[in-house]
């Protein structure tokens, strides 16, 4: 997968925003960073597009910048020269697609239906858009060409509520959710990026849905974790479940046998997509034990941070 596209697909969020005064490019940027999303789309407008994408670009390199509402070849020239990662257009124009693959970057396409679809394909393209208020059954749509072209990645633009995104994202080749809602002119016009800033943090953990799911007890001995347990079941009725290695009460407490990860114990902490919540942590300048990962088929499904949160090592956990 182009490295672009895979960093677009670990963010999960692509928000979208116009800029008239190229003084609010950096704040913005700064805003999104903060709030977990290091990706921002700037449609184009006029010159002010390109020296916007170039002060992002220079000051926040961590960014990846797009250039949207691309309609010609000249816009996407400019676009591309001030250093735009990718291009993103709300028309299928075949020499738009040329060009940007003449230069060797991604080009994102918005789609109307199958047909189109499979030009995007037959012109080796990675990811399109689709806009879900202008099909019928918008949602379902999306997910029935998603699955019918597996091999292609989808971005569902617009006004995305955080329900949708999450059945989007279900899907592995819906890539992210584009969204004009994150950073609106209005607020950019009025220097609101506080304001920005907290609806991406919202939008990432709407997006993460993250849930306590279990507490780990680090007990000295089997008979000590048999026995933890044995107290939470008397007095809460959680009934006790011994395992290999632990004994649970319930579904949430988890007592172990021999003593793991922590000082007191483990806290486990679900969320909807392992691989973007490990994106986005380290994106906020959270480590990871690396060596604590687990895998299934392939997929990470568990990591614990490298530092301990109260005495407990925290890790999160694939849903």
């Amino acid at each position: 997968m182009n490295t672009v596209l895979n960093e677009i697909q670990k963010i999960g969020i692509l928000p979208t925003a116009m800029l008239d005064d190229a003084r609010n490019a950096l704040p913005l940027a700064d805003a999104l960073c903060k709030g977990g999303i290091p990706c921002v789309v700037i449609n184009f407008c006029d010159e002010t597009t390109g020296e916007a994408i170039c002060e992002i670009m220079k000051t926040f390199p961590q960014m990846i910048v797009g250039s949207g509402a691309v309609t010609n070849v000249k816009q996407a020239c400019l676009a591309i020269d001030a250093g735009a990662h990718f291009i993103t257009s709300p028309i299928f124009d075949p020499a738009v697609i040329e060009y940007c693959k003449d230069r060797n970057i991604e080009i994102i396409p918005r789609v109307s239906g199958s047909a189109h679809v499979e030009s995007a394909l037959s012109l080796g393209l990675g990811a399109v858009s689709i806009l879900p208020e202008s099909l019928t059954d918008g949602i379902h749509t999306i997910q029935t060409m998603s699955r019918l072209y597996p091999s292609i990645g989808f971005i569902p633009e617009g006004s995305i509520c955080e329900k949708d995104t999450e059945s989007y994202l279900e899907l592995n080749n819906i890539f992210a959710c584009s969204n004009n809602q994150i950073a609106k002119k209005e607020w950019i016009q009025a220097g609101e990026f506080n304001r920005i800033e907290r609806m991406a943090k919202e939008s990432v953990r709407d997006m993460m849905g993250f849930e306590v799911s279990h507490i780990g007890i680090n007990c000295g001995s089997s008979e000590e974790a048999e026995k933890t347990a044995g107290v939470f079941e008397t007095m809460f009725g959680f009934p006790k479940d011994p395992g290999p290695s632990s004994v649970y009460a319930g579904t949430f407490l988890e007592c172990m046998k021999p003593p793991h990860l922590g000082t007191n114990g483990h806290i486990a902490i679900a969320t909807n997509s392992i691989i973007r919540a490990k994106n986005y942590f380290e994106a906020m300048g959270y480590e990871f034990n690396e060596s604590s990962a687990k895998f299934s088929e392939g997929n990470m499904i568990v990591i614990y941070f490298k530092e301990e949160i109260g005495g407990f090592a925290v890790h999160i956990l694939q849903k």
